[in-house]
């Protein structure tokens, strides 16, 4: 493995922890994840024990670089295989294709408000060894991989409802789809699985919710779940894994509103606006957020459209939270300190389009599951050909 730039914003920069409309000229403003009372518990389950931390200011690895998947549209998330040492990942199925059952090809806007994607299973080098095609699920932004035996159980949304664009709401071309429900289904290589086939499961944990995606931390073997809540905030929760798969969602071990990161620049004054969350992922008490945008992006700040990831940087954030506080950790610094959580990373930044997409926990000896890494996906190349890599990050930090 080899190294890439790793970057953090300067000594200079200020660290403000506050609610979710702070500020500041130059600041990470990140909005504090209070629990939701929809959801049961509050962060501070004593069930969550202690366990090792990602050091998030790590150098970090390039593991694959630049590998195609199976369709051409841009990854949107991934997960590994630990015992079997595969890597599945997630795209919205390109357009112009057939499909069995399809009397026609069906057209790139169609497929993305349909909510239909394609799973590519690699190998640990990003040969690709199988695909399946998922048809009404949703958008991808978080897969979740369950091996038994020589057998991958897939967790992803389903139930795809199609929503405006968060980038481009006014554009119907734009639509894209968004789960209302779980799923937990076999991989099996060439297959179109539908929305509502037979014998699939779904689950829908909290009545009344939407918005579903899930990440399983194969190190203490739970599910991690995002959904949006009745009141329309982002919710995160953690369950056993072993529970989850009967249907038993009233007994999570922690359950958080999720934490924005709302307002992002450093000295001197680079503005990174407000990065989109593209992963997550949960090992032992520790949720991981990464938050950050293509290449060029412009968001309307101050009432003026700014370009919030320049090429070469990026606003590319990693954030570890606490999940028995609620908290980052560790906690943001003093002023003029370096801002070490939200951790900025300029890893991959030699990629000529560079999103960030998704968080991935690597095991690299399931003899010793304590032993984690966490990968993180970048999406490049050409539209209509793009292309996936994932560099990774393995510095620990025991319990004290």
């Amino acid at each position: 493995m080899t190294h890439d730039r790793f970057t953090h914003p300067s000594r200079r920069s200020l660290l403000a922890w506050g609610g979710a409309g702070a500020f500041t000229a130059a600041a990470v403003s990140i909005g504090t994840g209070t629990a939701s009372a929809a959801t049961h518990p509050t962060p501070g389950s004593a069930l969550l024990v202690p366990s090792p931390r990602l050091d998030l200011n790590s150098a970090s690895d390039k593991w694959i670089r630049e590998k195609p998947l199976r369709d051409s549209t841009i990854l949107q998330s991934f997960g590994y295989d630990n015992a079997n040492g595969h890597i599945y990942l997630a795209q919205v199925t390109q357009g112009g294709l057939k499909l069995a059952g399809e009397s026609a090809a069906v057209s790139a806007t169609d497929r993305n408000r349909n909510g239909d994607l394609t799973i590519t299973k690699w190998d640990l080098s990003g040969n690709t060894l199988g695909y399946m095609y998922l048809r009404g699920f949703g958008h991808g932004m978080s897969i979740g991989v369950e091996p038994a035996g020589g057998t991958a159980y897939l967790w992803t949304e389903t139930d795809g409802q199609t929503v405006p664009d968060p980038v481009h709401p006014k554009d119907p071309e734009k639509e894209t789809s968004r789960g209302r429900r779980l799923a937990r289904f076999p991989f099996v290589n060439g297959r179109v699985l539908d929305y509502g086939s037979a014998g699939l499961a779904t689950h829908q944990p909290v009545p009344g919710t939407s918005t579903y995606t899930a990440s399983v931390d194969p190190v203490y073997g739970r599910l991690a779940i995002r959904f949006r809540d009745t009141d329309g905030a982002f919710v995160f929760q953690v369950h056993d894994l072993d529970l989850a798969r009967l249907g038993v969602w009233t007994q999570p071990l922690a359950s958080l509103r999720e934490p924005s990161l709302t307002a992002v620049a450093g000295w001197p004054l680079t503005t990174y606006g407000s990065p989109f969350l593209q992963g997550y992922a949960v090992v032992g008490r520790y949720l991981y957020m990464l938050h950050g945008n293509s290449y060029n992006s412009v968001q309307n700040i101050n009432g003026q459209d700014t370009v919030i990831s320049q090429p070469g940087v990026g606003n590319t954030f990693i954030t570890s939270v606490n999940l028995t506080t609620g908290a980052l950790d560790p906690a943001p610094p003093v002023p003029f300190k370096e801002t070490v959580n939200p951790a900025h990373t300029a890893t991959a930044y030699t990629l000529d389009y560079r999103e960030p997409e998704g968080l991935g926990v690597y095991v690299p000896d399931p003899a010793k599951p304590g032993v984690f890494q966490i990968g993180m996906g970048f999406a490049s190349g050409d539209a209509g050909a793009r292309v996936a890599t994932i560099y990774g990050k393995a510095g620990l930090i025991q319990p004290s």
